[in-house]
């Protein structure tokens, strides 16, 4: 051997492991992080769901009020023309 080698084949197989227990530790942690992820859209996908259910009872609580007045002024209507009728 005329060049000195860098490195031992020993060296090189400890940094491998090392390495690899560096990307297991790395593969858990996207494991957990993807998770959260799927968690985190799952509950976005149920908030936007109650959303729309309040938008709509809110739509229908506005749409009763509007109907007490239309029955109001129909009444209102109906009492104008049987007051004219009875003259």
């Amino acid at each position: 051997m005329t060049e000195q080698e860098w490195y031992t084949n020993k060296d090189l197989y400890e940094m491998m492991v090392d390495l690899s227990k560096g990307l297991e530790a790395t593969n858990a942690e996207l494991s957990k992080t993807q998770v959260m992820i799927r968690e985190y859209n799952g509950l976005r996908a149920r908030i936007d769901e109650c959303e729309q259910r309040y938008a709509e009872a809110l739509g229908q609580r506005v749409g009763g009020k509007d109907m007490w007045g239309y029955i109001v002024g129909g009444i209102g209507l109906v009492l104008a023309l049987v007051s004219y009728v009875a003259r």
